[in-house]
Formats: C-alpha cells, structure tokens, sequence
C-alpha cells in the first residue's frame, strides 16, 4: 500500500434488541503524516465487552483507548511486535483492574484490530469478533474465533456441523482481562488489492447475519451504507447482542448505474487509478526494498455476488418485518416503505440486482429504526 492510496471507512455501533447498554467500541486512528503511515499504518479496531453491569463496556473501552496509543507509542520494534506487546499491556492492565476490585470480576474484552502498512494488512486479534475481506465476489474470514466451538473443531473432536449442535456458542476460550498474560494471534501482512473491502465485527453482527449477506453488502455498497444495512438487518433478526460494523475500503467506490452498468464517474475513477499507479511505479524506484508480504490463512471462504436468491430472501425477511410492523404499529412512512419494496421487486424482475439490493438495504434500515423506535417507546411505557 502506500500513503496517498485512498481509503474509505465508516463504522456504526447499536445495543441491540435486548441489551440495555453498548458493551461494543471501535476506534479508527488514522496516520497523521507519511512518516507515522510509514512506521505504524492506520489502525482500526473493534472489542466487544464481558461482565457483569457496566465493567464489559469499561473493558473495551480500556482496550480501544489504549492500544492504539500504547502501539504508536512504541518506537522500537515491527508493527507485528509493537502490536502484541499492546494487546499484552492492555490486557494486564485489564486483569490488575478486575482483581483488584470485587465489582470489577468476570471483566475482559474481545479485541480485533486491521493495520494497513506499506507491507499491507496485518491483523491483531484475542476472542471472537472476525475481520472479513471482500474481493472478487468472495468473503474471507481472516481471523480464527477463539471460541469452544472453533476449538472443538480444530482439534477434529466434531465437525463443524456437530459442533454447531452440541457445543455452546457463547462460550469464548481467549480475550483480554480474564488472564495476566494472553496470547495474541497475528496475521500478515497480507497483500492489498485496489478495491479489497474489510470488514470488523462483533458477534452481534456476525451471528444472525450469515457471511454471505454480509459480503453482498460490504463488498457492492459504500462502506456508510453498507454498515447501516447490516445493523439494521441484525436488529430485525432478533438484535440479541450488542452490534458493531467497521468497514474499510480500500479505493474508490463507484456505484454501478441503473441497469447494474458502470457510470461515466467508473472512467474517472480508472484514470485517476492509472494515474496514482504510474506515480507509484516512478516511486518505486526511490523507495528501499519491502520485504514480502506473509502467506494470508483463509478460515472460511464463499462466494458473496449478489445474485438473486439472496435478494429474494431478503425481500421476504423485509415482508415479515413489515406485517410485525403493521402488527405492532411501528413509527414508520409505510408510502416510502412501499415504493422501496416495488423498486426492489421491479429492478430483480428486470435483472438489476444491485439496484433491487439498495432498495431492500434501505427498506430493511427503514425498518430497522422503527423497531428500535417503538421498542424504547414500549419499555418507557412499561416503566411508568
């Protein structure tokens, strides 16, 4: 990668259905200068919370408050070496903290972070929230769950499929705080495609959301959209878990226009991309030798084009949340709603997926606020 390579992120964070208060945080710190970019990268990072009351919500806080400066801290040493020993401060401040105080035991934190250095992307991760990369109508999980089923499955005592079945999902084997010293595992640097997108989560997001649906709408939406999609989509399933979404990409994004076809602004983006690429190989020439990026370990892999059985699925989940809606008279324009769903049915019937997809994303947003509307209006009603 390089320093005037362009990047898009954005990030959004929800209690969910069921929880009273956000145990979730994530944290973007952007390289200030060239020579920051050079020596650390950009960092991203989500970490999702454990314990009771409110010591979840302090835990990631210490970890996405601390890391990030204790890493940037650090002169010496690799970006993979200053990385750990961050996580491994943080997580012994973490623990000292819960020892030291009766109210404060049970307090840790997942905590997964994405780099990107000039070597390219490495990652940084304790529990089981997931980085994802798009690229090429492909999801890849590249981050392994520190979870009893993921470790039930490594050691070939079930299969996956048993494992889902038998053993309990929300039980975690690795975070920050429960032990003085954890072991953090580190991946890549991986090499960086113009166009990869990645995506960071929490379990909340991960669980009712399947990997392919994710991969449609981080890999084909601008990384606001796509984030406001996925939470919403995961509040309409259940919202059990708190929910975080951090998206990253990296290059321009151009939406296709009506029709699924690229727009005039696609030629533009392509010059401009010529354009930086012919810089970077004048460039080459005067920067030192990099040394080559790590082999890259896929957990999971699957296609994620949007095609359309996914969209006539989420068409339908779309027409339950309706009639609960209906049902349980949510706050919501039903004229709007309406018009987003024949835009979508419309656009899938004559072949523009993408477009059909958009106009689901944003039915799905519409009523996803809804719901949290009249959930926070029903639990102030209760209460009084």
């Amino acid at each position: 990668m390089n320093w005037d390579d362009t990047i898009i992120e954005a990030a959004a964070t929800d209690t969910g259905m069921r929880r009273a208060n956000n145990q979730d945080r994530h944290i973007i710190v952007r390289a200030p200068n060239q020579e920051s970019w050079r020596r650390r990268g950009h960092l991203f990072m989500v970490a999702d919370g454990m314990g009771a009351h409110a010591v979840g919500e302090l835990a990631s806080k210490m970890a996405c408050d601390n890391i990030p400066h204790t890493y940037n801290k650090l002169r010496v040493g690799t970006p993979a070496e200053a990385l750990v020993k961050s996580y491994q401060e943080v997580g012994a401040e973490i623990h000292r903290k819960a020892t030291a105080n009766r109210d404060f035991q049970g307090m840790g934190t997942t905590c997964t972070t994405l780099v990107l250095l000039p070597d390219g992307a490495m990652i940084g991760h304790v529990g089981d929230s997931r980085v994802y990369r798009m690229r090429n109508d492909r999801i890849d999980q590249l981050s392994f769950d520190h979870s009893l089923v993921w470790e039930v499955v490594r050691l070939n005592r079930l299969t996956n499929e048993q494992a889902q079945q038998l053993v309990p999902k929300n039980v975690i084997t690795r975070s920050l705080g429960p032990e003085p010293k954890v072991e953090v595992d580190i991946e890549g640097p991986i090499p960086v495609e113009h166009g990869d997108v990645f995506l960071l989560c929490s379990d909340g997001l991960s669980g009712p959301v399947a990997d392919a649906e994710i991969g449609a709408f981080a890999g084909h939406f601008h990384p606001e959209d796509a984030c406001k999609y996925l939470v919403h989509l995961a509040n309409l399933r259940g919202g059990h878990d708190n929910i975080t979404c951090l998206i990253v990409r990296s290059g321009e994004f151009v939406p296709p226009t009506r029709g699924g076809e690229a727009s005039d602004t696609d030629g533009k983006a392509k010059r401009k991309e010529g354009a930086g690429g012919f810089k970077r190989l004048l460039g080459a020439f005067h920067k030192p030798h990099k040394p080559p990026a790590v082999e890259e370990h896929l957990y999971r892999s699957e296609p994620c084009p949007i095609e359309p059985k996914l969209v006539s699925r989420l068409i339908e989940q779309v027409r339950r949340s309706q009639a609960q809606a209906l049902e349980q008279s949510w706050p919501i324009d039903l004229p709007k709603l309406a018009v987003h769903r024949r835009e979508a049915d419309d656009s899938l019937a004559a072949g523009d997926f993408w477009t059909a997809l958009k106009n689901v994303g944003e039915a799905i947003a519409m009523l996803g606020l809804a719901g949290r509307v009249h959930k926070k209006a029903s639990a102030a009603a209760h209460a009084n």
